[in-house]
């Protein structure tokens, strides 16, 4: 559910200002919001503390700066207690030599790239040379081509441009060719530019290298490929050391400089006069006791208030937390991230939170992947446990131990849900446990140990049942939605989304019992009042809401009820294509003997991992899919977006 919230109104002497916002940021559950009255002005920073909110800011920055030249994460840790000087006499000297310890070693390494892409072909290019271009008289112009075939077109560029005055000797390297090109110093120009209309450009080498002749630079780049990776180990070794010393420190003293920071630049969001301030916020009902012990401590200073909100007028400034209990929080998280729902409307949290891995069990209904979905949630719970991000190369992602933490919690109904469909099902990868004779479907010659309850692989006893089943949630939910969107209505006395609301049932209503009459052939005139009672109410709430295109609109609706059919559909297909895997492994077995038994097994399994690889994605998608849209899409979830609450805090606070 929405969180209740209150308003509310602080006012003090203007020396308390700092003080106070230092305790509600200690309590950390106030979202504050500028306070603009034409009797006040806005706070106003002093000098001193424009140039304590500089100083901070440049505290932060290096500590975080140093952090990251040691390949650590900025994370909060308990603050840094000196006074400003302290902090900065503190942060200078670790952010210094983590700056000059990265810097050594980002040359280095680029020295060392350098060297591992140019060597070879530097020393062959040294060898072709000859030490000429140290020479007075000529000049040497080095460079490689990708194929030895276009070393004639060099040669006959060079013969037109300088009528044989030109020297051109070549030799493999590393799958290119080395070319040196010799010729006087009068023409060296016009040599260039023969090989430029080529496309050909000449060997520069860069950094400690530019300059040097080709014989310096293979005799240097000699030496540095043997010492330059013993000065890179005592280099990484000295900022491992750095990082052992320096990393809770720097973390402290960012975290105390980030809070610093938040204060000063939030007494900017305060009205002041000339010796008061006072301040606005939002809090949650249920916290509110915390600000009142926060205040308490200073007694007569400070006076302050809680007010109601209107959830009518105001729901458009009033910011958005949800209160929901511990098994459905973890999948907010497939909220959020969409929209905020506005105050005063409707939470759907625990909609997902139930739907969402019932659907997905029914779905997938297989104990074998139902333990490697119990698999994958202990790997990712031992990240949490350890405190350490998830990374993900290939797709540039970095899960925080937090994250994982909600996708953990979100994953442990995932598995039950599809260990317990999978018991129904009778499929344990597909139909491995039927072929073992411990699972076998009733009425059936082959027997077993445990009967069936639903052969869903059986299509012709089960899939009316199943498409039915799944319609059936489609219409709990569609109705359920439109429903939520007439209460909101009511609520907020919007009268056309009511009469829109209040239509479309009736049509949805109207439509279902002409499909049962449709399909069953039953016919009565009790049914057939109740049909156009549901279909009077449909025009009854176009001609009210004055929404003429609800007409053509209650065929799509009646479509998202049928598109829940996809629940049976991918369910089904996925479950005859993990039986064919589990035949294909005892196939094999049959035809090979003992041979076979290990062939058929390693086969059944590979085909397995190939199924979960393409299916899984569609497995998690379509569910939730049916809640983002065919639900959410019914009580107007996207229309509205609410503030998302940002309470003032501290950067190591996890309250709220």
């Amino acid at each position: 559910m929405i969180a209740p919230m209150e308003k509310l109104v602080v006012a003090g002497p203007k020396r308390l200002a700092r003080e106070l916002l230092a305790e509600l940021q200690r309590v950390g559950v106030v979202h504050l919001d500028p306070l603009e009255v034409e009797e006040l002005s806005a706070y106003r920073l002093s000098k001193d503390e424009e140039d304590q909110l500089r100083r901070w800011e440049a505290v932060a920055a290096s500590a975080e700066h140093a952090l990251r030249l040691l390949g650590h994460e900025v994370t909060p840790a308990k603050p840094f207690t000196g006074s400003l000087e302290e902090a900065e006499a503190a942060v200078e000297p670790w952010a210094h030599r983590a700056t000059v310890l990265a810097k050594e070693r980002d040359q280095l390494r680029e020295e060392l790239e350098t060297i591992d892409q140019f060597q070879k072909p530097v020393e062959a290019l040294a060898e072709l040379a000859h030490g000429l271009d140290e020479s007075r008289w000529l000049a040497v112009i080095p460079f490689q081509l990708e194929k030895e075939e276009e070393l004639g077109a060099v040669e006959r560029a060079l013969e037109e441009a300088l009528e044989g005055r030109a020297v051109v000797a070549a030799e493999p390297v590393a799958g290119r060719l080395a070319v040196v090109v010799v010729v006087l110093k009068r023409d060296l120009e016009a040599a260039r530019s023969a090989l430029s209309r080529l496309g050909i450009g000449e060997l520069r080498l860069s950094g400690p290298y530019a300059g040097l002749s080709l014989g310096q630079a293979k005799a240097k780049m000699a030496e540095r490929a043997r010492l330059a990776p013993e000065e890179l180990a005592g280099v990484e070794d000295g900022l491992r050391r750095l990082a052992g010393e320096a990393t809770e420190p720097l973390r402290a003293l960012w975290t105390r400089a980030r809070d610093e920071v938040e204060r000063l630049a939030t007494l900017r969001q305060l009205a002041s006069g000339r010796y008061g301030f006072a301040l606005f916020g939002w809090v949650p009902v249920k916290l509110k006791v915390r600000v009142e012990e926060a205040m308490a401590r200073f007694k007569d200073q400070v006076v302050y208030a809680f007010e109601p909100v209107d959830a009518h007028h105001e729901a458009d400034r009033v910011p958005v937390t949800l209160e929901n209990p511990p098994w459905v929080r973890p999948f907010e998280l497939l909220i959020s991230f969409l929209n905020t729902p506005k105050y005063g409307h409707y939470d759907p949290s625990w909609v997902i939170a139930v739907f969402f891995p019932f659907w997905f069990g029914m779905i997938v209904g297989d104990i074998g992947y139902a333990l490697l979905f119990l698999l994958l949630a202990r790997f990712l719970n031992g990240y949490v446990k350890r405190g350490e991000p998830l990374v993900i190369d290939f797709f540039g992602m970095t899960l925080s131990p937090q994250v994982l933490d909600g996708v953990v919690k979100i994953l442990r109904p995932m598995w039950v849900w599809a260990a317990l469909w999978g018991v129904a099902y009778g499929e344990f990868f597909g139909n491995f446990l039927e072929h073992l004779k411990v699972f076998y479907i009733p009425g059936h010659e082959a027997g077993g140990l445990i009967p069936i309850l639903i052969p869903r692989a059986d299509t012709v006893a089960t899939a009316n049942t199943l498409i039915l089943v799944s319609i059936a949630f489609g219409v709990l939910q569609v109705f359920h939605g439109f429903y939520v969107r007439a209460r909101l209505a009511l609520a907020h006395h919007h009268t056309k989304h009511f009469w829109e609301a209040v239509g479309y049932m009736g049509g949805l209503f109207g439509l279902i019992l002409v499909a049962y009459s449709f399909l069953t052939g039953a016919s009565n005139g009790f049914l057939t009042a109740l049909t156009v009672a549901g279909f009077v109410l449909f025009f009854l709430g176009i001609v009210l809401s004055r929404v003429w295109l609800m007409l053509p609109e209650l065929a799509t609706i009646g479509g998202h009820v049928l598109s829940y059919i996809r629940i049976y559909a991918v369910g089904i297909a996925g479950a005859l294509m993990a039986n064919l895997a589990t035949d294909l492994g005892f196939a094999i077995a049959e035809r090979l003997g003992l041979l076979g038994l290990l062939v058929g097994l390693v086969a059944g399994l590979l085909v397995h991992g190939l199924i979960l690889l393409l299916t899984t994605l569609g497995h998690v998608l379509q569910p939730i899919r049916l809640v983002w849209v065919e639900f959410f899409t019914k009580f107007g979830f996207y229309e509205e977006s609410g503030r998302p609450y940002r309470p003032f805090k501290s950067v190591r606070s996890d309250a709220v």
